[in-house]
């Protein structure tokens, strides 16, 4: 794994633990794979540390600039189907690596 590979992961695991307003942007954006459209301040009322995916699969990462980075990867939770998810990650000087844009899509069972 590359340097930015492992520092992006951990991050994911820390917004699993919870830490949303360290790591969210103020633009922040996501398309959960209920299909609702949550923002930074939705997130941050309403959501609450998670167990997280029992396995994350099939990780890719793109640099798409010295600055933004997608990270994509399928995640299996216990009792619930398989998702593909995709984070967007921008860098600034002054708060590091924060999430930018996230989607989870379900993928459908046999």
């Amino acid at each position: 794994m590359t340097p930015l590979l492992n520092t992006l992961l951990a991050l994911e695991d820390r917004l699993l633990a919870g830490d949303f307003n360290a790591l969210l942007h103020p633009d922040f954006l996501e398309f959960g794979q209920s299909g609702k459209r949550w923002t930074r301040g939705d997130v941050l009322q309403t959501l609450s540390p998670s167990d997280g995916p029992s396995h994350r699969g099939d990780v890719q990462l793109q640099a798409l600039s010295d600055s933004l980075a997608l990270l994509t990867w399928k995640s299996q939770a216990r009792d619930r189907p398989s998702t593909w998810r995709s984070s967007l990650w921008q860098l600034d000087a002054a708060h590091g690596w924060r999430l930018r844009f996230h989607q989870a899509t379900p993928i459908p069972g046999p």
